[in-house]
């Protein structure tokens, strides 16, 4: 789908530099992701992926370069301008309120209103009609305490979606998951992109970027080496590019 836009890409990232005091944790790193796709960015770690990520998100602002979002320049300076421009982000550390159900997780900053009052049934509606899409069955009445990481990581893409993220970026997203848990997260990515969302996926675990991705992006001490079809390579072309030499 086009948008009115004629340029086929969600993000565009171009000679983006991100200086932490003397250390360049990006440097000129550029990041191209189509609609529609799942994308790996890789790299070891220190590589600038997270960073690279986090600048999308507006979390960090770039010290220089320029980022396009559906071809338009957009100067990210903290995460609202994000969010305004279709991008969520599911962080590794998620940021649930667990005393609260999950509805109002969810719902927290945005909360429909009729009057002064929170419509509660509406809210409920929109979430249920999103969980149903993505296959993901759950009490909206829970509270989030004590629940298994996997639902929890749930919520929190539910979250982003309810604020009508149409670019979701994932930060380590297995790392805490066991393999049923993965299975299941990776359907639910596969249902995004159906429904032509844009997925962004922060990795270092090569047999699922090969399983999930359509392009990967690798990363090499804040620079971007090479963007390829993940089935025009393999796992250990993939590991010889992020660590420089023949593994």
């Amino acid at each position: 789908m086009d948008n009115g836009n004629h340029t086929p890409y969600a993000v565009e990232m171009h000679q983006v530099v991100k200086r932490f005091s003397q250390v360049v944790a990006v440097d000129h790193g550029d990041l191209k992701v189509k609609r529609g796709e799942i994308h790996a960015v890789i790299g070891e770690n220190g590589a600038g992926k997270s960073t690279l990520m986090r600048l999308l998100y507006g979390f960090y602002v770039a010290d220089s370069g320029t980022i396009r979002i559906n071809g338009k320049n957009v100067r990210m300076t903290d995460p609202r301008v994000a969010i305004e421009h279709g991008i969520g982000m599911v962080h590794q550390e998620f940021m649930l309120v667990p005393r609260l159900t999950i509805l109002d997780n969810i719902i927290l900053g945005r909360e429909p209103r009729r009057g002064l009052r929170v419509d509660r049934l509406k809210a409920e509606e929109e979430v249920a009609h999103l969980a149903a899409e993505l296959g993901f069955q759950v009490d909206l009445h829970a509270k989030v305490r004590g629940l298994a990481v996997g639902i929890q990581q749930k919520i929190e893409l539910l979250k982003v979606l309810y604020r009508g993220a149409s670019i979701l970026i994932l930060d380590e997203p297995t790392a805490v998951l066991t393999p049923q848990e993965v299975d299941e997260l990776f359907r639910m990515l596969r249902n995004l992109k159906k429904q032509g969302k844009t997925i962004i996926l922060i990795t270092h675990k090569l047999n699922e970027v090969m399983s999930i991705a359509d392009q990967v992006t690798v990363m090499r001490r804040g620079k971007t080496v090479k963007t390829l079809p993940t089935k025009s390579t393999t796992s250990s072309e993939l590991a010889s590019l992020m660590v420089g030499r023949n593994v």
